[in-house]
């Protein structure tokens, strides 16, 4: 039953797609999602032991006595388990699972339901792209089955035709800014993976080139959003570093690899790099007074370690 409401679910998303009505749009961001988890859930189903009340998708799990005394755990209830305890279970089991492209897609569903006046068909084009993987590698890896047999084709071949149009449009937009020399890999590469900050869409354009890169203007296609290249080298490089869990000096202890340059103020100061990948201003690693080098958390531009400038301070 859960396998067919999977498959219902997912039908629906792609028929209110496919509608001329706009108000439907949010309805198949629901269904898509839903059908995802509930194919998800189907699994857990599969591995619950028998009789166990299919225990591995019951939030509330309790241990039971067999008739020979051996303790066993049953699901009890109606509520069954949330996105979390569904990834949980799964690492557990072993089932690898685009966690990281299923949160995309939850921020999808999210910003299509909370921003509804800025509704595009980019923005749900997206999150089928993004669906269209997790199903697919979800059906055939850990269902086993082929997603055209398991789906029907009037609902696959619509998935496929939509995630064809998005990567058409992701293409664009990645040579738009491609076709811009930004001075640094590390910003190009950021750049090239920004995210809106408004819908969460990847499909970030620069409609309009300007002589150089300090006048080009970046805008979502999704929910049109806008930033001047200055917003957008700070917000692209602060999702870069954290997406790649490279430390931004957050953790107790940890020394960062982007900090804030104190020329600009902009946190796209690549220590690695030596230089500040917006204002291209570079900083003195090395006291000029001790000539040791000078920890990231105190680098200020001044060319003197905490130490020093203190002794200095003392000194006037």
């Amino acid at each position: 039953m859960i396998l067919k409401n999977a498959i219902d679910s997912i039908a629906l998303g792609i028929e209110d797609y496919e509608s001329d009505d706009q108000r439907r749009l949010i309805s198949c961001a629901r269904n898509i999602f839903a059908g995802i988890l509930l194919l998800f859930k189907h699994k857990l189903v599969e591995l619950s032991p028998p009789q166990s009340d299919e225990v591995l998708i019951k939030q509330k799990i309790l241990p039971v006595p067999d008739p020979s005394g051996v303790l066993k755990w049953q699901g009890t209830g109606s509520k069954t388990v949330d996105v979390k305890q569904i990834e949980e279970r799964f690492e557990s089991l072993g089932i690898a699972v685009d966690w990281k492209r299923l949160n995309k897609i939850n921020q999808h569903r999210n910003s299509i339901e909370h921003y509804y006046s800025s509704l595009s068909d980019d923005a749900v084009r997206e999150l089928i792209a993004d669906s269209f993987i997790v199903i697919r590698d979800f059906i055939r890896i850990h269902l086993d089955e082929d997603p055209l047999d398991l789906l029907g084709a009037p609902t696959w071949n619509g998935i496929t035709k939509v995630a064809e149009v998005y990567k058409i449009e992701h293409a664009e937009c990645q040579e738009s800014i491609k076709a811009i020399d930004w001075g640094y890999p590390c910003l190009e590469h950021a750049l090239m993976e920004f995210s809106c900050t408004n819908c969460g869409s990847s499909l970030i354009d620069i409609p309009l080139h300007g002589p150089s890169r300090s006048s080009s203007e970046f805008k979502c296609r999704s929910c049109g959003k806008e930033w001047d290249f200055e917003s957008a080298a700070n917000l692209a490089m602060k999702q870069h570093y954290v997406s790649k869990n490279i430390s931004l000096g957050d953790d107790e202890g940890s020394e960062p690899e982007l900090i804030d340059c104190p020329n600009c103020s902009n946190t796209t100061y690549v220590l690695e790099e030596d230089v500040c990948v917006f204002c291209e201003e570079s900083m003195e690693r090395n006291c000029q007074r001790c000539s040791m080098e000078i920890p990231a958390c105190e680098l200020d531009g001044e060319g003197y370690c905490s130490w020093c400038a203190h002794m200095m301070a003392k000194d006037d």
